[in-house]
């Protein structure tokens, strides 16, 4: 995945949350699952979980009693995804100046106690980097 560049919609991404949070899911639990938050229809999502799979960001198998039911997996961490995301949009938008965009972020975000420590933990590993 690190060659190929990832680009998946937004559509995407709500069809990836859930199968991050429920690998092995079916087509069909998955499209009940998005269905909580959108009108979509179920081939509507097995479109999009078509296009994932396409684009190396998904994988499936086959029931092994019914092989008309397929389960799907991540084929990538969310967090390699993001990551790649993150990149993308900063390499795009920001050109040199990355620490006004984090400031900006940090600054219009919620953020966890544990979220902070892992901030931390980032900055003290990029400060230690630098010298």
């Amino acid at each position: 995945m690190k060659n190929k560049k990832l680009q998946i919609s937004e559509a995407e991404w709500q069809v990836m949350k859930v199968i991050w949070k429920n690998p092995g899911l079916s087509a069909l639990e998955i499209s009940n699952e998005v269905l909580k938050e959108n009108k979509w229809s179920d081939g509507t999502t097995r479109t999009y979980l078509r296009r994932l799979i396409n684009k190396g960001v998904i994988r499936y198998e086959q029931d092994k009693n019914d092989s008309r039911i397929y389960y799907y997996f991540p084929a990538i961490s969310e967090k390699d995804a993001l990551e790649h995301e993150s990149k993308s949009f900063l390499s795009k938008f920001v050109k040199g100046r990355p620490g006004l965009v984090l400031a900006s972020l940090l600054k219009n975000t919620d953020l966890t106690d544990e979220d902070i420590s892992e901030l931390e933990s980032i900055l003290q590993e990029k400060r230690g980097n630098s010298k």
